[in-house]
């Protein structure tokens, strides 16, 4: 890979990653606003959790996500 390839690589790995950034973020507002929901008891409670669980995987599978794209980009960094 050449140096200019790397960059190039470097720079499409940071968009990833602020991507997964702005995704988590969404996450995080859509779970803590379903649990401060859930605390009034409206809508119903069943609902509220499972909006709490699914922003919860979101959340673990962008974690998963970002981990691998540093990996990415400390190793394209490295050429």
């Amino acid at each position: 890979m050449t140096e200019q390839e790397a960059a190039e690589l470097l720079t499409i790995l940071a968009s990833h990653l602020r991507t997964v950034d702005i995704c988590r973020a969404c996450a995080e507002t859509t779970r803590d606003l379903a649990a401060e929901v859930k605390r009034g008891g409206v809508p119903s409670r069943g609902d509220l959790a499972r909006t709490i669980t699914e922003a919860e995987q979101v959340l673990q599978d962008l974690r998963q996500l970002r981990a691998g794209l540093e990996r990415m980009v400390k190793a394209a960094a490295e050429v």
